[in-house]
């Protein structure tokens, strides 16, 4: 053989030897893209209890990954469109296509500047996840190339388009095509049609000029020449390129979704992963949304802006709906989430203090005397009034509950220990806002003077639903719920949902046709703060606790709306939206419960051996502590309910709602007299924050009439037949004297400055 001709042939196999070397070995000097080699994050997704997506965010990278997929999720004609439209040669070269970049470089070539490309899937996904800053140049395309066959001979076709179509961009911040299906249609990758796999699948080469919502114009043309090739390639039979061709697309955007933001938000405090699924019911978080705006739009001319909504399903302690405001995107405080932030409940903490003193032996027929009554405190006086101010005399705790009367709650609490057993007690429920001493709240705390947040208040009451199991309330679906925990017997729960649920126990606040009436048992309580500035509706069945606030963001005071008025109507549409969906039930009879007929102006049980009774009720009663018999000792001759001496004011006013129906004991079967208020050397602090400076001091006694009031230091006063004195500091002697007898008792106070 010729030597010109050996060495040719070496020079040949030298080449030869250098291009496989180049081929397959050189690319292996090349490391794949660390971004590669890492798995590709999805965006946190929260969904619903159903699975529908509530929120979508933008990742670390600020784009938004709806879901990253295996091959084998990737509809087959995305795929193909993805082909067609990008690299039809995919399945036979090896990560370059050689033939593609040799017609490439030749149009070029021709044409004096650049009118074609042949990058293949493999190189776009190198370029895409290595995101070299600057121009690229020759040598970058070239470290791309070489990266490109690394990657041909790493990864299996399929997990390089599983790789493309989850990493490329689709413009306006959405990666990857499931990402693409949801931002642009609004739906699952599944259910896309040919048309709008080939739209999708034109996108990627210029995410810019081609994005469908601003240059839809230009994009379609890219379209239809895919739907051709698609055809071309045997992936579309003719019938469907007809089909596709004209099919109008609908765009429908999708933001990522925004429902229940207050919700997902609280949630994110606490991230839970790539997915988190939720307790929420997507259909109910959106009829609560649109309760709460129907409703303070017919409320706005009364200066009510906001209002929050609490559902939770008692057997769980799950959330099914929590809406914090009325528009989250709104300016002024939509983002405040009023289901946490804490505000004054008013009555809606009552319901606490009477289940206590029903497990400490009283019942529903306990009388309480709503009359005047003042408590010495370290910073004064203090003296709870009713909402309505007036007096309602001997009442029920049936009675006094359902009208809410302030008087008669805080008479309760201090006879079953006062603040302390109370505090205790909402502690024990999970109210966490209530982080004073007892001494802090004093008294008032039975009548809401403590900030406590609605998701809580709305769980408190849950366990008053589950008759005395508490459980803590949940946002997440999959969460290992904690063993109920028992804090109430059963027994004076039960009542407790009987007596709240009883409308005609409330007719003398709320009247007989009030919001809180529904066409099915509910028991239900509602709570206003000083001077309007919230509102409160709390309620449940066995199934369902309903929680309500409505108020202003800015603390300012609304005009005259009560709970009943503000949050009651949103309580009751959203409870008329439970029933409808779901169905309600009530409670059935529960071990160890009895009833009986009382007399309610006495609170004693009416037996075959009693007197008639002008007046008579069912009451409901634990089998150990039930009232005793009333007697013919209990009524006069007309058969009037006897009063203690200490009604005689009462009975002679104008708030006497009985009537004929009750008279005073004769002062001949009186017991002594004396003097009620002020007890000897209460001390007196003045106080101008408290009504009227803290300086009215009503007198009272117990005597069955009227006594002459004498005070050396100080004018005595009446209003409304009530004897009272303006205090001054100092200390103050007051004489009281029966008219007939000249019977005198006296007392004392010492009255400080401010």
């Amino acid at each position: 053989m010729p030597r010109w001709l050996k060495r040719l042939l070496f020079s040949l196999l030298a080449a030869l030897a250098l291009v496989l070397a180049g081929w397959f070995g050189l690319p292996w000097l090349l490391p794949l893209p660390e971004a590669l080699r890492a798995p590709q994050q999805a965006s946190p997704r929260y969904l619903s209890r159903e699975g529908q997506p509530l929120r979508v965010l933008l990742t670390a990278q600020g784009d938004r990954v709806v879901q990253v997929l295996r091959y084998e999720e990737i509809p087959p004609l995305l795929i193909q469109a993805t082909l067609a439209a990008e690299d039809k040669r995919f399945f036979d070269h090896g990560g370059v296509d050689l033939l593609a970049t040799a017609r490439a470089a030749w149009d070029n070539a021709r044409r004096g500047r650049i009118v074609s490309g042949a990058s293949t899937l493999h190189q776009q996904l190198i370029k895409v996840t290595a995101a070299r800053a600057g121009q690229r140049g020759w040598w970058v395309k070239a470290v791309e190339a070489l990266q490109a066959r690394h990657l041909a001979m790493r990864w299996t076709k399929e997990e390089v388009l599983a790789a493309y179509v989850n990493r490329i961009s689709y413009g306006n911040l959405l990666t990857g095509c499931a990402s693409a299906a949801q931002g642009y249609f609004d739906k699952p990758l599944q259910d896309l049609t040919p048309a709008e796999c080939a739209l999708l699948a034109a996108i990627p080469q210029s995410p810019t000029r081609y994005n469908p919502f601003r240059h839809l114009a230009a994009l379609q043309p890219r379209q239809q020449r895919i739907l051709a090739k698609m055809h071309t390639l045997g992936w579309l039979t003719e019938e469907q390129l007809r089909v596709a061709r004209v099919e109008p697309l609908k765009l429908q955007r999708f933001h990522g979704g925004f429902a229940a933001p207050h919700a997902v938000d609280m949630l994110r405090r606490a991230p839970q992963g790539e997915v988190t699924r939720t307790t929420l019911h997507a259909a109910l978080q959106r009829q609560v949304e649109t309760i709460i705006t129907q409703r303070l739009r017919s409320l706005k001319e009364r200066h009510v802006t906001q209002a929050a909504v609490v559902v939770v399903e008692n057997s769980t302690g799950q959330v099914l709906a929590l809406a914090g405001s009325r528009d989250f995107l709104a300016e002024e405080g939509g983002q405040i989430n009023g289901a946490w932030v804490p505000h004054s409940p008013g009555s809606a903490i009552k319901p606490f203090t009477y289940l206590l003193a029903l497990e400490r032996g009283d019942t529903a027929a306990s009388i309480v005397a709503d009359l005047p009554i003042e408590y010495p405190t370290p910073t004064g006086t203090y003296r709870p009034e009713n909402y309505a101010h007036k007096l309602y005399g001997p009442v029920t705790y049936r009675q006094a509950l359902g009208n809410s009367l302030n008087i008669s709650a805080v008479k309760v609490l201090h006879r079953i220990g006062g603040a302390e057993v109370l505090l205790d007690t909402l502690h024990s429920l999970g109210l966490t806002t209530l982080t004073e001493p007892a001494e802090h709240y004093g008294l008032g705390l039975t009548l809401g003077n403590a900030p406590v947040r609605l998701l809580e208040l709305a769980n408190a009451y849950a366990c008053l639903a589950r008759l005395g199991l508490a459980q803590p309330w949940s946002l997440l679906l999959e969460a290992s719920p904690a063993p109920p925990q028992r804090l109430f017997t059963a027994g004076p729960c039960a009542i407790l949902a009987d007596v709240l649920a009883d409308n005609q126990a409330r007719q003398l606040t709320f009247g007989m046709q009030s919001p809180l009436r529904l066409p099915f048992p509910a028991a239900v309580k509602t709570g206003t703060s000083t001077a309007y500035r919230d509102n409160w509706c709390v309620g449940y069945t066995p199934e369902y606790t309903v929680g309500v606030w409505a108020g202003n963001f800015d603390n300012s005071p609304m005009q005259q709306v009560s709970g009943v008025t503000g949050a009651a109507p949103i309580w009751r549409d959203v409870f008329l939206d439970l029933q409808a969906r779901f169905g309600v039930t009530w409670y059935p009879d529960t071990p160890g419960l009895v009833r009986a007929r009382i007399d309610p102006r006495t609170g004693k049980r009416l037996t075959p051996q009693s007197p008639p009774a002008r007046v008579s009720r069912e009451e409901l009663f634990q089998q150990a502590h039930q009232p005793p018999a009333a007697s013919a000792a209990d009524y006069d001759a007309r058969g009037r309910a006897l009063l203690r001496p200490e009604y005689a004011a009462w009975a002679r006013s104008a708030d006497n709602w009985m009537g004929d129906l009750v008279t005073v004991e004769s002062s001949t079967n009186a017991r002594p007299w004396r003097i009620s208020h002020p007890i000897p050397g209460t001390v007196i602090h003045l106080d101008a924050d408290l009504p009227l400076g803290g300086r009215r001091l009503l007198l009272e006694t117990t005597f069955p009439g009227e006594v002459q009031w004498t005070c050396e230091t100080l004018r005595i006063q009446t209003q409304a037949g009530q004897p009272y004195v303006d205090l001054t500091p100092g200390s103050h002697t007051f004489h009281a004297t029966a008219p007939l007898t000249q019977e005198t008792h006296s007392t004392w106070v010492r009255v400080h400055a401010e």
